[in-house]
Parts: C-alpha cells; structure tokens; sequence
C-alpha cells in the first residue's frame, strides 16, 4: 500500500478529487467546518476519541465526528488514507463496505488543525428497533451484543429471535467486513459488542467507530473481557489481535452464550453440523502461536459451507478456559439466602445415674456412726 497524500485541505486533490461515494452526498474529501454549515445538538459526547458527533443539519443522516485537540499529528493523512481506500477495492467489496459500515467520506479541518474530525454516515434506520423491558419500550439502535445472548432473552424484549439461520448471516456478513479490512492491511483491534450495530429483520450487522482503524497496527486500549492473552499489555494491537477479537465475538454471537461457555459451545462435535466453523475458531481462540491463527477470511468462508483450508500446519492449542461456578439455585422466598453452619453441640454436664442418691445417703449414716462412736 503507498504512502498516502497528505491533504491539508487546500485541494480535493486526494485520490482523484471528490468521492465516488455512492451514499448520497458528493462531497470533496476535506472540507471545513465552515463548510458543513450549521450543526445540531450533539447525539453523543466524550466516546472513546471523540468529544461529540453531531448531524449535520442541512444534510439529514450524515454526521460530523469531532476529535480531541490531542490527536496524533500524523492523523490528518491516515484518515485521507482511509477516506480513498474504498476505491482501491473491487466493486462488490466496496459496495459492501460501504452499506455495512460508517466509513469516513471527508476529513475536517481548520486553520492550524488539519484533522478536526470526519465526516460519516448515520446508522441506516434498520438498526434501530423497539425494545421492551419492564413495562416500557426505547426505540435505540440495537448493539450486536444481544446476539451474545439466548433466543428466549432476546424474544423478551420484543425483538425476533434470529435462530441458528439469522445469527449464521449476521456473522458471515461481520467476517466478511472484517476481511474487507485486512485485504487493505488495517488494524480494527475494537471488536467488541458496543462497535456493531444488529438487525434482526435484515439479519444484518453495521460496524462503527471505523475512522479508528491504522495501518498495520495500533495501541492495544484494554477492554475488559475481550483482552487476547498473546498480545501483552503495552504491545501494540495488529492482525493477530483483530483475529482473536473478531473470533471471539463470532462465537459468542454464534452460540448465544458468553465467558467461557461459548469455548465450550463451539469445542462441542458436532456443534450443528459446523465442523469447519469449529476447527476455525478454536485454532482462532487457543492456538499457541499467535501468527498462525486463521484469516477473517478463512472463518468467512468457514461459515458460508466452505472448508477449512490452512496455510500453515495445525497449530498447537491451549486447554478449554474453565467454566465459571455454577451460580447458587435461589430459595423459594425469591432471593438467595445464605446457608448457615450448624454450631457445635456443647458437651453435656454428666447426669446423676438411678441409685446415686441412695449411695450418698449411706455414705452420710456412716460418718454419723463414726462420729457416735468416737464421742463413747
């Protein structure tokens, strides 16, 4: 891949001139904030890189994603790499690029910052659903998290439950992202349920937070329970990271389970008739060598049927993780109750047996007696 033009935002001359976007709005790929026009209240603030993402409001369903003042210098030219890397793609990858992802159309600048922010699509109105719980509904965009999750919990706040079929379709579209973003040699590293939208209708998946991703690598920000145990703390995150995120959330939406009981899930033969999608994301999740773990392409074709062909010999893998304790079956009452340890018993005083009391009457005639004699 070549070096990207730098734009400073005095031309459109970065990849060709303005976007072949087909998203609707053909705009260059750098413009001013002045540009945009008006912006309208902000529908986040202070996530991860950004200070706030706010539409734009003479052009309904775009965004502008505005960045701390702390950004890396050379920010300005990754995200123009990023903003004409769709064309280098086939036009069926780019098309599918572009449906299922917020990728970046146009980088933000102003005088004496040349990355301010970017400019990206809003989630199609697809992801977001009604959802149920106590009493009340939220109309929100639904997280890929819920497919992390049962049919029966998913069906109780209102939404269809996807079965083995919608979640197998909602991954194989995920992976197939995913190796759209490796073929062009970037680092996602944030595979997690709060950077994917899910719907259970189209049985579709929408990545966000994509101007993030660096070529070749970037930090490794730790996020809790999806940590890679051979990428060490303070190493930078790369492909090999990204494959063991991108499997573990493949398994845990494709099982419905989380922690380890998506391990144990997939390691289970025959695990619905998938035996390639198995051996893909075990040699993902536990192989040794980190170098050797599969492709997001090879997982895709896994789940679309095709076999598991590998490019190196089989990797060595880890043990199972062990299960978590089984939690303790509540009481009747509703809340669990804890068990209490019977006390000891105190030893027991000796009691006096049948005939003792005539023994001491006897002993008392008797030093009476004495005590008669001794006087005469």
């Amino acid at each position: 891949m070549t070096e990207p033009h730098i734009n400073d935002g005095t031309d459109d001359s970065v990849g060709g001139g303005p976007a072949a976007d087909p998203r609707g709005w053909a705009l260059p790929r750098a413009v001013s904030v002045s540009d945009l026009g008006p912006l309208a209240e902000p529908i986040s603030e202070h996530n991860g890189q950004a200070i706030a993402v706010k539409p734009l409001t003479n052009h309904p369903g775009w965004l502008a994603k505005l960045y701390r003042p702390d950004q890396h210098p050379e920010d300005a030219g990754r995200l123009d790499l990023l903003i004409s890397a769709p064309g280098t793609l086939p036009e069926a990858d780019r098309a599918l690029l572009y449906a299922g992802t917020c990728w970046p159309a146009a980088r933000i600048h102003e005088p004496g910052n040349p990355a301010v922010g970017c400019v990206i699509p809003m989630a199609p109105e697809q992801y977001r659903c009604e959802l149920r719980r106590g009493g009340f509904s939220d109309r929100r965009f639904v997280e890929i998290d819920w497919l992390a999750k049962s049919d029966e919990s998913i069906r109780g706040v209102g939404l269809p439950p996807p079965g083995f079929a919608g979640r197998l379709s909602a991954c194989r579209q995920l992976t197939e992202l995913a190796a759209i973003l490796e073929s062009l040699g970037l680092v996602y590293s944030d595979w997690s349920f709060s950077n994917a939208f899910w719907s259970p209708d189209q049985r579709s998946v929408y990545l966000i937070d994509v101007d993030g991703c660096q070529p070749k690598k970037m930090p490794d920000i730790h996020q809790p329970n999806w940590a890679d145990p051979l990428t060490p703390p303070g190493t930078d995150a790369d492909e090999y990271t990204d494959r063991y995120r991108l499997g573990l959330l493949v398994a845990k939406c494709m099982t419905g389970r989380r922690d380890a009981h998506a391990f144990h899930t997939v390691a289970a033969s025959p695990w619905q008739n998938q035996p390639a999608v198995s051996e893909v994301l075990l040699d993902m999740l536990l192989a040794t060598d980190r170098e050797r773990r599969p492709s997001a392409a090879q997982l895709n074709q896994a789940l679309n049927s095709g076999p598991y062909l590998r490019t190196t010999p089989r990797p060595t893998r880890t043990a199972l993780p062990p299960l978590p304790p089984q939690p303790i079956p509540q009481s009747p009452g509703g809340a669990d109750k804890p068990v209490k340890e019977p006390e000891p018993t105190p030893p027991k005083a000796p009691q006096p047996g049948p005939h003792t009391g005539w023994i001491l009457v006897l002993v008392i005639a008797v030093i009476l007696l004495f005590v008669i004699a001794s006087n005469h």
